[in-house]
Parts: structure tokens; sequence; C-alpha cells
């Protein structure tokens, strides 16, 4: 037979082979079923766990071994089959196309293990807006199936393993609570520390430069440099009526003297049914009225009767300074819920232990701190701490966008060592 043609047969029946997985794959159910088919055919082989190597069968029982004990990583083995490959015996005794779908589950099983203990579990039941996730998807996805396709002996497995969760104290610390909620039985702390688990795993594993992580369950704020925890502070977030809500997205620049931009509800709810019956309100609370071309509008030209909350063509817009409702310094950030870090004018509220006090923008207490931190040391705090009174809003680009994560943890480090509890004020545990 002529070599082309026995190399045109070889390549079909490559595709053959490899449509046959690609058909199983998407036949089973699983979690991954386009990772599961690019493992396969990055590998080449049908059967990666259940191929005639002794070392096939090491890696099987290690595999079994980790997805047994995978409720300490704050996960549950059931997500990976794991009864079901547990109670299997068709190792030795089942047919080619038998072992194939068996084999393909143990891809599935590996796969959804590593990328749970690398990137954690549950991430998208929790966030509303997921930014960041998203981009790196593909190269996540590519480092997981790139290095366990690789893989030839249980030792390599167990070591590519051990090198998916980080490496730190605050780490160690969440994973030793969990153990003990779990020895003492206790499941409710367990869950809320699982929860934790998994959402720095999420976090840290990006390696971003400089991150800023909020958690409005304990109203506080994590700045990061490297991994390294840098600045903490105190936070104002949304009380539970107007829930801060859960996202992650990117702040690209600051803004010193911000105006606020009352919102439209706030501004009819609130605002607006105060001046009707209390005009002086509108020049002591320095806010602006801006017709639909943004013209500013003097107030004392309005007729108040003539409006309501069901009506009212204006705008509202506060002028800044020390007394603004924003502070100084505002973080614009680029989720879509309208929300943003900035400074505040009622620094006292910051002592009190009830800090969900807000419609859902997050107060800093350490706001200039912070933004001196973002701007590498090149912030004008004199600048700031004059208050000037209608000064112009001053934009200021920051040099590389900072990831921003705000997320709800009930569980959550102190002193980066100790876990402590808080309440469930937006009634969210997971």
């Amino acid at each position: 037979m002529h070599r082309t043609n026995i190399r045109a047969i070889f390549i079909f029946l490559i595709f053959c082979v490899q449509h046959a997985l690609t058909m199983d794959v998407y036949a089973q159910g699983l979690l991954y079923p386009v990772l599961v088919n690019k493992f396969y055919a990055t590998t080449h082989q049908p059967l990666f766990w259940l191929n005639s190597a002794a070392s096939s069968k090491e890696m099987r029982v290690l595999l079994l071994q980790k997805l047994e004990s995978s409720a300490y990583i704050g996960t549950d083995r059931s997500r990976y089959s794991y009864g079901k490959l547990l109670e299997s015996k068709l190792e030795q005794t089942g047919d080619s196309a038998t072992l194939k779908k068996l084999d393909i589950r143990y891809t599935d099983a590996a796969i959804a293990y590593c990328k749970d203990l690398y990137q954690g579990y549950g991430v998208n039941t929790w966030i509303k807006y997921d930014e960041w996730s998203t981009k790196y998807a593909d190269r996540d996805n590519d480092f997981i199936i790139g290095h366990l396709s690789t893989i030839k002996s249980s030792a390599e497995l167990n070591g590519f393993i051990n090198s998916l969760e980080p490496v730190s104290k605050e780490y160690a610390a969440y994973k030793s609570e969990l153990v003990a909620q779990y020895i003492n039985k206790n499941i409710i702390k367990a869950k809320q520390v699982a929860a934790s688990l998994n959402c720095y795993r999420w976090i840290h594993h990006f390696n971003f430069e400089k991150l800023i992580v909020v958690n409005a369950a304990s109203a506080t704020l994590n700045y990061y440099e490297n991994n390294r925890e840098i600045l903490f502070s105190k936070m104002i977030v949304g009380k539970p009526s107007r829930r801060t809500p859960r996202f992650d997205a990117t702040c690209k620049q600051i803004i010193l003297y911000p105006y606020w931009n009352v919102p439209t509800d706030i501004a009819l709810k609130e605002l607006v049914p105060k001046y009707k019956r209390y005009p002086s309100l509108v020049d002591q609370q320095r806010i602006q009225i801006l017709d639909a071309k943004g013209n500013i509008v003097n107030p004392h030209s309005i007729n108040w009767s003539r409006y309501s909350k069901n009506y009212f063509p204006y705008r509202l817009r506060q002028s800044t300074g020390c007394d603004n409702s924003l502070g100084i310094i505002k973080f614009d950030l680029t989720s879509p819920f309208g929300v943003y870090l900035h400074d505040t004018n009622e620094k006292g509220l910051f002592k009190s232990n009830n800090r969900h006090r807000s419609h859902g923008c997050m107060r800093v207490e350490k706001a200039i701190e912070l933004g001196n931190y973002l701007l590498n040391n090149k912030l004008d705090t004199t600048f700031l701490q004059a208050c000037f009174k209608g000064e112009e809003p001053r934009a200021i680009q920051l040099e590389k966008p900072v990831p921003v994560f705000v997320v709800y943890l009930t569980a959550a480090l102190a002193d980066n060592i100790v876990v402590n509890y808080y309440r469930d004020v937006y009634h969210l545990n997971y």
C-alpha cells in the first residue's frame, strides 16, 4: 500500500477515536465536557487513568483520596461523582467502551478538583458581576489542562495538586479553622469558613500586583500588594434594605474633590420632599440643581409646590468640599451597579460597630491613605486636607488599573491569623 494512503488511514483512525471520545464526553453530563475533550486531544490517548501502566492505578488511588477529603478544602466530594468512581469495579473487567467512559469521568473529576483548588469553588453563585474571571478563563484552563495532561506518576500528580493552593499564613489559618469546625461538627460555621477559603483562592490566584478587597459582611477593606496586606480600613457599607452588591471590577481613576451626583431614587424619595417643606435646606446642604442641559438653576426661582417624588425635571448635585457626602476623594469603579469607594463627611460613623448604613456605596475610613498607595505616594494630601469649597473635580488616571473585589464573607480573618464570625446582616449565608 502506498505510504500516502497509510498516512491518510492513520489520520482517519485518529479522527475516529477523537470523534468517539468527543461523543462520549458530551453524553455523560460532565462538569467540564469541553475541557475533558481538550485534555484527550492533548494527550492523544483514549485511556489516561485506566491504561495498563502501574502508575495509572496509583494516580487513580491518589485522586480518590484527594476527592474523599475534599470537604477539608471547602468543596463537596459528591460534586466530582466520587460515589460512582469509588463503586466502580470496571478497571480490569470492563470492555473498551466502558473503560473509556470511566476514564472520561476520572478526567472530569480531576479537572474539576484542580480548578476548584486553584480558582475557588462556588464563586459564580456569590458574585453578581465578575469582570476578572472572564478575562482569565482561557489562561486558567490552559494552565490546568497543560499540566494535568503531562503527568506520568502519582508523585507528579500529588505535587501538581499541592502547588495549586496558596502558600500564606492567612490561607493556612482558614484551612485550620475549617478542619476545627468539622471536628467540632459545627456545620454552619464550617460552611462559612469554606466560602472564605474558596474566595481567598479565587482572589489570590490571579496574582495581581495590587488589589482591593471589600468585605461587606464585616464592613472592612484590605489593600494588598503582591498578595501581602498593606492597608486595613473600616468601611460604611449598604444597609440591609440597600445592600452593597457583590462583584469584582476595576479602579482606573481617582477623583479629587468629587461632586455627589445624587441618585434619582434618593433625590425623588428623600430630598425633594424635604426641600418642598424646607427650601433653605438646598443651600445648607450645598446642593446644586441642574436642568436637562446641565445648567445650574437658582433654587429660589423654583416653585417647589409644583413638584413631587413623581415629577421633578431636574438633577441634584452636591458641590465639592470636605462637607460633600463623598468627602474629598472618590475611587471610580467599572461595575454596572453605580457604586464606588469614597471618602465621607461623617467620620464619626466609623466608631460604630453598626456600619451597615449607606445606600449601597462604600465609604472608606482611610480613603486618603488608600489613594496615596494607588498613586504610588504621589497624592497631594495637602491639597486635599485644605478642604477647598467649590473646587473643580480633578480626575487622576492610575498608572495601572487596580482590581477591586467586593465580597460578603461572614467568616473572615482578623490580624491575619484568627477567624472572626460576623452577623449575617444581609441574610445571604451560603
